[in-house]
């Protein structure tokens, strides 16, 4: 950014008109700490200033649609980079801290960019070179972006020596994690976060489940969705994620038990299934210490769906969809013909009125 000439680009009011916005807010903070003593604004009235000082430097404020967004993002000069509570989860996570051999590369590539934070930046994370559309020459925009990317390539460079140091501090062979793998990891570092879930087996055992998880998990408030009855009809079922897991979970039991699935069978047993999977799932309620009452209509919507595969019902509107666009296809060329048809009549009338 520093490559940037404004006393030259002044010169040149279209030139002055499409600087690139980190341009010109980096240039005038440089202004601004030359006057505050390496300070930079903090207080709602410093800001303002600041914002009022960028102002200024534009040739004709209301002409430079590029100083507009400069004053609008100039904020992001005036506060030190927050990171995300997923974020900082994730770096203070122990897996990252304590490696063995049997750790995942996952976690090497997190520890590497610890390091990296502690040693290389200054607590920063490595810049990333995705920059977003603003008003600027093409030339410009792309001198930006190439900043951008020899930065965040530098950054990238130094995280992958830390991951290969502590690969080999661990006995592992050094590059034994792909590059790729680490900038990929490394330029969304931003936006990661961990989820640990439980081993299936744990899932469907009974004793070993987590009680009070699963009835936090039931009693969690959701947001009502809204619904025009008058316009939309009656309203979708939209009980919890969590009755629908366990209505599936039902279905399987029913499945091991009567060796098909409910609603699967003859046309006069669905009264029965829904029945026999309601008195599953209430089975299962009691095993896992479940406070919350089953939803009936749950078990009505499994039966009524009697294990049906989607993809048939795809193709058939394919099939309809086709059908609809060969008769659309037929009719639009009948009419082409008749329009002909009469103007060759018309043409024919004219002639020998001639």
């Amino acid at each position: 950014v520093q490559s940037f000439d404004f006393k030259q680009i002044r010169k040149d009011p279209h030139h002055h008109r499409h600087v690139p916005w980190p341009a010109i807010v980096y240039h005038q903070l440089q202004e601004w700490k030359k006057k505050k003593d390496g300070a930079t604004p903090k207080t709602w009235k410093e800001k303002s200033e600041f914002k009022q000082q960028i102002q200024a430097a534009a040739l004709v404020y209301h002409e430079e649609m590029n100083f507009h967004e400069a004053v609008r993002n100039a904020h992001k000069a005036c506060a030190k980079p927050t990171l995300t509570y997923e974020l900082t989860k994730v770096l203070a996570d122990d897996s990252a801290k304590k490696l063995t051999s049997n750790t995942k590369p996952f976690w090497f590539v997190i520890h590497g960019i610890i390091k990296f934070m502690e040693k290389d930046s200054q607590g920063f994370l490595p810049v990333c070179a995705s920059i977003p559309d603003m008003t600027s020459l093409p030339e410009m925009y792309v001198k930006l972006q190439k900043l951008f990317r020899a930065r965040e390539r530098q950054d990238l460079d130094k995280i992958t020596a830390h991951v290969n140091a502590a690969l080999e501090s661990v006995g592992k062979e050094k590059g034994s994690i792909s590059t790729d793998y680490i900038d990929r990891i490394a330029k969304h570092i931003r936006t990661v976060s961990t989820v640990r879930c439980q081993k299936i087996e744990t899932a469907y055992d009974a004793k070993q489940s987590n009680a009070d998880d699963l009835n936090e998990i039931f009693s969690e408030w959701e947001e009502p969705k809204k619904w025009d009855v008058e316009a939309d009809g009656p309203p979708p079922i939209q009980p919890k994620n969590i009755y629908w897991y366990f209505g599936m979970r039902a279905a399987e039991r029913f499945r091991t038990k009567k060796g098909r699935y409910p609603g699967a069978g003859k046309e006069e047993d669905v009264g029965d299934d829904t029945k026999a999977l309601t008195e599953i799932m209430t089975t299962m309620f009691k095993e896992y210490h479940i406070q919350s009452k089953i939803e009936p209509a749950i078990c009505q919507e499994i039966v009524r769906f009697g294990a049906k595969e989607v993809v048939e019902k795809e193709e058939e509107e394919d099939e309809e969809e086709e059908s609809a666009t060969i008769l659309q296809d037929d009719a639009a060329m009948m009419t082409i013909m008749m329009m002909l048809m009469i103007t060759m009549m018309l043409i024919t009338v004219v002639h020998l009125m001639l």
